[in-house]
């Protein structure tokens, strides 16, 4: 209406001072496809006395619209902040015991690189700046090197960097895309006692992690057995198989308490911790769970379902685990290399062509072939071909010290390497999709519908599929119209 892209509601509070009853919310919306202007006609031919208002009862966590799934919170969790800190087994009452935000920098163009020597050379530069100034009692934090709260705090106290090549560790940076990384806590704002706690003192320990995406965005998981960056699936948290204690030894982070929950729920005491861990993977990939926990896993951590067969999901995670944990040694997918004769490389293209199934890299060479599941295996909103493809891309640096002594990325340099990264992607992404959309969907026991009739953006799709089927001629339905479309009683609103 205003021309903004926010939402905008219009209220009317009404105060009875002798009511002491909950307050009554009524409730009715119109529709995100409209345009402003049809918004505005219909609130000035909006009679209040006329308007189909939808009663609303606030849910446990008092929200209006967009309500949790009621079953949602009685489902066990998989982390939470009192088995976290918990200071007995008995007090933990999540499946995992440690949760963690992944590494923040906020410097991301200093201390990642795809390579090593470059990458070298920036720490150096920075190092040698900061420590001059502290040497120097310089308080000016001279803009040549990217300043934070926390670094200024760090220069404040007397704190210096110290360079040592141990520190550089390979990370993943976005899904797939594994960059080099300077994993020292100066330079990073946020690596802390948890990361060194999931991969050990040098960060370089065996382990794995369960990472999904808590932005409040699509929602989707994806396993790493590296340290992975904060942005790597959207503001990402971190679910180790495993922990290392202070002395170096490795324990499991499955819980006594969530370890419990599995074996009485399914009768077997042979259930172990890495068949839980894969179970989970398996189930947070499952489409009718993501579809029916929509709502709640855009505002909590996820939680978890019991499905009948234990063994059989489990057996899934396995696969997924070893696909995407292996995907720099999964079998090339084999796609066709068409380079053009006579023709330079030129500039980076780096372009998905969806319809045509191909990828194009350059002005010389285009990748044909490229099977339609590979468009199907989203993780947010791009594929994971497009998420290395827009990695590789050949950018201006944001940072000005960057940019003026060490933009000497291209493209080229790299090209060969991400062609067998994307004929493995391909490969990656097919087997994914056919163990998700061909397997788990099929035997999911989970109804992804169950209690969609009482959500709102179900009935505004109702409503835009039938204003197509009407040419546009009906656009507006009051909300008791609808629902006697879906032939539903009292009870059932």
């Amino acid at each position: 209406v205003f021309g903004i892209m926010t939402g905008v509601a219009i209220g009317f509070l009404v105060r009875k001072s002798r009511n002491q009853q909950p307050a009554q919310i009524h409730y009715y919306g119109l529709l995100d496809q409209q345009t402003g202007q049809d918004k505005l006609r219909q609130l000035g031919r909006a009679n209040p006395e006329s308007i189909s208002f939808r009663d609303i009862i606030p849910d446990a966590n008092s929200n209006w619209l967009n309500q949790s799934d009621p079953g949602f919170a009685n489902l066990p969790p998989l982390a939470n902040r009192e088995t976290k800190f918990a200071k007995s087994a008995a007090d933990a009452q999540a499946v995992f015991g440690l949760f963690t935000n992944a590494i923040k920098s906020n410097r991301d163009d200093w201390v990642y690189d795809f390579d090593a020597r470059r990458l070298r050379d920036k720490v150096l530069f920075f190092a040698d700046n900061y420590n001059d100034l502290l040497d120097g009692g310089d308080k000016s934090y001279n803009p040549v090197i990217k300043w934070s709260s926390t670094l200024r705090d760090r220069f404040q106290r007397g704190e210096r960097i110290v360079y040592n090549d141990s520190n550089r560790i390979p990370s993943l940076w976005r899904p797939f895309v594994v960059k080099w990384h300077f994993a020292e806590v100066i330079m990073n704002d946020r690596l802390t006692r948890n990361h060194y706690e999931m991969f050990g003192p040098d960060l370089k320990q065996p382990n794995q992690a369960i990472n999904f995406c808590v932005n409040g965005k699509d929602f989707y998981a994806l396993a790493t057995d590296l340290p992975c960056d904060f942005h790597f699936t959207g503001d990402t948290q971190c679910l180790p198989l495993y922990r290392y204690t202070p002395d170096g030894q490795r324990v499991s982070n499955i819980t006594e308490w969530g370890r419990r929950q599995f074996r009485e729920h399914y009768g077997d005491d042979g259930i172990t911790d890495e068949d839980i861990f894969a179970y989970i993977y398996a189930m947070l990939h499952d489409p009718a769970y993501q579809q029916r926990y929509e709502v709640d896993l855009r505002r909590e951590f996820p939680r978890v379902y019991f499905q009948p067969d234990f063994g059989w999901w489990a057996q899934q995670g396995r696969a997924l685990l070893d696909l995407h944990l292996g995907f720099e040694t999964a079998e090339p997918w084999p796609l066709e290399r068409q380079d053009k004769d006579g023709v330079k490389a030129g500039r980076a293209i780096l372009r998905a062509d969806v319809e045509g199934n191909r990828i194009v890299l350059d002005e010389q060479t285009t990748l044909a072939g490229v099977p339609n599941e590979v468009w199907w295996y989203k993780l947010g909103s791009r594929t994971a071909v497009e998420w290395v493809l827009d990695q590789y891309k050949e950018r201006k640096p944001r940072d000005g010290t960057i940019r003026e002594r060490f933009n000497t990325y291209r493209f080229a340099d790299h090209k060969e390497r991400v062609i067998e990264l994307l004929a493995r992607l391909c490969t990656v992404s097919v087997r994914t999709v056919r163990i998700v959309d061909y397997e788990l969907d099929q035997w999911t026991k989970i109804d992804p519908d169950e209690g969609l009739e009482l959500r709102p953006e179900f009935l505004a799709e109702l409503l835009e599929q039938r204003a197509e089927m009407e040419a546009g001629t009906a656009v507006f339905y009051p909300a008791e119209e609808v629902y006697r479309e879906l032939g539903l009683n009292d009870l059932q609103r």
